[in-house]
């Protein structure tokens, strides 16, 4: 696997026995924070997305969904916390790290599943946006302002959501997420590539846009050149 990265695709929508199978997958943290939402299809999303998330990593890993137990990094990346030696899956040796990360908007979800490298993805729902002008003075280098508005005003919010899909996958990869302003990073859209980041490249680091139902655009980060395996998750 060390040279295939795979991406599920996980519909966010589940009948109601669905999701209390996987209400009963999470942790206690977990459980907490979903009854923190507001709304319900804001719990929902949450719910079925880490449980997806848990029921994917299971497989991989042979283990229970339930016993996979998260590990935070000090910006808020998970990961997953080491197993005893009897229980550990050949995955998770010592020495060696499991790399995942998972990413949702609107009705879908998108879980990266890296292996040995280094992975960061983002999905975002293409909409309107209100005071795009300012978004893009805010978060785009001059360059990617370019490119943004050499596209149709119809097409432009699309073009400015990739932008940032792969400019959040990136700050993903690394673990800093939005900490990091995201002018620290700038991104080519045709073709794909980062043009410069506030840390070294030395991990090779390679950017691909996703195809992605009509309505999403998405982005994955991998340290190195890989294989990327998109598949449709179903329980």
């Amino acid at each position: 696997m060390s040279d295939t990265v795979q991406i599920w695709q996980i519909q966010l929508s589940a009948p109601q026995d669905i999701l209390e199978g996987y209400l009963t997958c999470l942790s206690q943290d977990e459980k907490s924070r979903a009854n923190r939402f507001r709304f319900a299809d804001d719990r929902r999303r949450f719910i079925v997305s880490r449980g997806a998330l848990r029921h994917i990593l299971a497989r991989q890993l042979h283990q229970s969904p339930d016993r996979i137990s998260f590990c935070y990094s000090e910006y808020g990346k998970p990961f997953i916390e080491a197993l005893p030696d009897t229980q550990r899956s050949s995955l998770l040796q010592p020495g060696g790290d499991f790399h995942f990360n998972l990413t949702h908007s609107g009705e879908l979800a998108l879980c990266a599943l890296g292996y040995r490298r280094k992975v960061g993805i983002d999905i975002e729902s293409i909409r309107p946006l209100k005071r795009l002008e300012s978004l893009m003075d805010r978060c785009l280098s001059d360059q990617e302002k370019e490119q943004v508005k050499a596209q149709s005003a119809d097409d432009q919010p699309r073009a400015f959501l990739q932008t940032w899909t792969c400019k959040e996958a990136y700050l993903k990869a690394i673990g800093l997420g939005l900490t990091q302003s995201m002018r620290t990073v700038e991104v080519q859209l045709t073709p794909p590539r980062l043009l410069h980041v506030p840390h070294s490249c030395s991990d090779g680091w390679c950017l691909h846009t996703l195809a992605l139902p009509e309505g999403y655009v998405g982005t994955l980060v991998v340290a190195g050149h890989a294989k990327v395996v998109q598949i449709t998750y179903s329980k």
